[in-house]
């Protein structure tokens, strides 16, 4: 075993293996050819993680998008961490993953990012116990932005060349569904925060809100929202639901009380919490 690990640091293999009790993770796998242009160890990489006993089997897949307000945040924290291990705990094959954030890139880069990660696990899913006509995505926060972008807006995943479709998606108070409306009221401290990731133009607010997307499909559309989060995030759940309701598109919103912004990622972080099982419940149905 000594030998056969170092053998692999030699080879400069990128990713690692780590055995729970539960599930598998398989570690800082690259979903980006390390010799493409523009390409990032840590920006482009994704974990894996695998319920055990799932040999032979096609799972369902949830791929997750990690919130930061498009600055911050990393698969690598231990929250994030923890929503792989929740859904793995219940026989999900969980895919984690990162992405550029500013200052490297805008909302669209971000996007695009995402939808190279889906690209990669419809190719190489089913290796690690996955169906690839089974992928869910779900973000939190500035992550249900780009869950949702990526899902209404088709261009992003069709320029990638991906093949399947999303069978559903999960929202965690997501923020962004409507930046045109948002960014419309010229709010000097939203432009501050937020202009640098979506422009001065008010047509890049449109086209990076999901909500100017929407059209009549069969994606399965999940929201949760805190009942003490920003008032934003609840009027704009509201407006997204009502749209896909209009359309006759399947959608349910959940409202999760006592929980705020932030605390709503805990709802994904332990494998009993009861609107995790909800969550688990919509896809495996």
């Amino acid at each position: 075993m000594r030998i056969t690990l170092y053998a692999l640091i030699l080879l400069g293999i990128s990713f690692t293996t780590w055995a729970k009790k539960d599930f598998t993770v398989n570690k800082d796998i690259p979903y980006l050819d390390p010799s493409a242009a523009g390409y990032d160890k840590t920006s482009h990489s994704l974990d894996v993680y695998v319920p055990h006993n799932v040999s032979g089997k096609k799972n369902k897949v949830l791929i997750f998008i990690h919130g930061g307000a498009w600055k911050g945040g990393s698969k690598d924290s231990p929250r994030h961490r923890n929503v792989g291990k929740s859904f793995a705990k219940n026989g999900i094959v969980a895919v984690v993953i990162n992405y550029r954030v500013w200052p490297e890139t805008k909302y669209y880069g971000m996007a695009e990012d995402c939808a190279k990660a889906f690209a990669w696990v419809e190719k190489n899913i089913e290796q690690y116990g996955g169906d690839k006509n089974e992928i869910y995505v779900s973000g939190h926060s500035a992550g249900g932005h780009l869950a949702a972008l990526i899902t209404t807006d088709s261009s992003y995943l069709m320029k990638e060349g991906f093949q399947s479709s999303i069978k559903g998606c999960i929202l965690n108070d997501p923020f962004g569904l409507n930046m045109l409306q948002y960014l419309g009221q010229g709010n000097p401290v939203d432009a501050l925060l937020f202009n640098i990731i979506f422009t001065d133009l008010p047509s890049e607010w449109k086209k990076g809100s999901p909500y100017y997307h929407i059209e009549k499909d069969n994606v399965r559309y999940y929201i949760l929202h805190g009942g003490i989060t920003m008032s934003t995030v609840k009027e704009q759940c509201k407006e997204f639901y009502d749209r896909n309701r209009y359309l006759n598109n399947s959608i349910e919103m959940h409202v999760v009380t006592l929980r705020s912004h932030i605390p709503m990622l805990g709802v994904f972080c332990r494998k009993n919490a009861k609107h995790l099982k909800k969550v688990v419940r919509f896809i495996k149905q």
